[in-house]
């Protein structure tokens, strides 16, 4: 009998109902976070500012020393709506004390800048699929991509430096030689053709640094280029460009007539313990209907570690009715931070550079420059 009363009082106990979990929880309210809205929500939302120092010290093979100092800012805004990135601005500027100078190839246009002043490097506004309002659903998802607008002041659209830092680095690709300046102010469309290339096709005013109207009429640029993809999958970046018009020369603002055509390439490999990279442009053309050649070899090694990299440059300008121009460049870095986004970085660098021929007599040969460089 009391057997059978403890096995009724286990089967009741099991058949008993669960407990609630949230029985003894209380509601209470939640503080909403007001978001920011108007002139607040510019600096508060996708908004980033970053920091940059740099000093820069030259000499010559004759003791003539130089030098650049320079405190900088980047502004960089996204704007979005809750399903896609609409807009991006970008500001990049510093203010830069120099005495003396010395030719550099990331500071030629500094000999007509003594003493202080402010300098503004990228100052662009991109606008993504910018046809979206006048396509319909199935059309906008065709072009993701495709057609992209920027209007501002970047880099000349021309070879490899649209996807190419040079701001800092002492080394530089070859537009700055070949037309006088690397970065120009200018409109037009950007954006992917196929899963296989992209393109650049804008029109630039030829006035370089600033703003000028002069008569001239301008530039136009087209650029086809490889996809994205084949630089992730494979480390090769590879490009045609042509470019037409009227520019402005940076010494007395007479108007050339400029015309070049080039192709360019980058391949990165992994080696043992590092990153190699080798990068080619060329180009033919002419400035006033006299012929010219440009070409630029470069070839860097990246340590593992990202630490120290070294690299080398040979650039030939040649102007057929003038004497070349030519150089050959050494670069050793060491690497305080080295983001791979290019984010944060921290560097000591040394150049030299061993002019090997001269369109124009020059009292110095080799120069060597010494650049401690911070950006965060």
């Amino acid at each position: 009998m009391q057997f059978a009363l403890l096995l009724i009082a286990c089967f009741a106990k099991q058949a008993a109902p669960p407990q609630d979990p949230f029985a003894n929880i209380v509601d209470k309210p939640v503080a909403l976070t007001r978001k920011a809205t108007g002139f607040r929500s510019f600096f508060t939302d996708n908004f980033g500012f970053r920091k940059e120092m740099m000093s820069q010290l030259t000499t010559t093979e004759e003791g003539r020393r130089a030098s650049r100092q320079s405190v900088g800012f980047e502004v960089l805004k996204k704007f979005s709506t809750s399903t896609a990135t609409v807009a991006s601005l970008s500001f990049q500027g510093r203010m830069v004390r120099r005495d003396g100078f010395n030719p550099v190839q990331n500071d030629m246009e500094g000999q007509r800048r003594p003493g202080w002043f402010f300098e503004y490097h990228n100052a662009f506004l991109d606008v993504y699929n910018v046809f979206n309002p006048v396509l319909s659903t199935t059309q906008r998802g065709r072009n993701v991509g495709r057609f992209n607008l920027r209007a501002g002041r970047f880099y000349v659209p021309f070879g490899l430096n649209l996807q190419t830092d040079t701001h800092a680095p002492v080394l530089q690709l070859s537009n700055d030689r070949n037309f006088g300046f690397e970065r120009d102010w200018y409109t037009g469309l950007y954006g992917s053709i196929n899963q296989h290339l992209n393109y650049d096709a804008y029109y630039l005013l030829g006035s370089g640094y600033d703003i000028a109207l002069k008569g001239q009429r301008g530039l136009a640029a087209l650029r086809v280029s490889l996809a994205n993809k084949y630089s992730s999958q494979y480390g090769l970046e590879a490009g045609v460009s042509v470019l037409g018009g009227e520019r402005l020369r940076m010494q007395d603002h007479a108007r050339i007539e400029t015309r070049r055509t080039g192709i360019d390439a980058r391949y990165r490999r992994p080696v043992p313990k590092g990153l190699f990279t080798l990068t080619h442009e060329w180009s033919a053309g002419s400035d006033s209907r006299r012929s010219l050649t440009m070409q630029l070899h470069q070839a860097d090694y990246l340590h593992a570690s990202r630490r120290w990299g070294i690299a080398t440059q040979y650039r030939r300008h040649h102007q057929f009715d003038l004497n070349p121009d030519a150089s050959l460049l050494a670069d050793l870095t060491w690497y305080l931070r080295n983001d791979i986004g290019n984010s944060n970085l921290h560097w000591l660098k040394l150049n030299v550079e061993r002019r090997l021929e001269r369109s124009q007599p020059l009292p110095s040969h080799t120069v060597v420059a010494l650049q401690y460089y911070f950006y965060r």
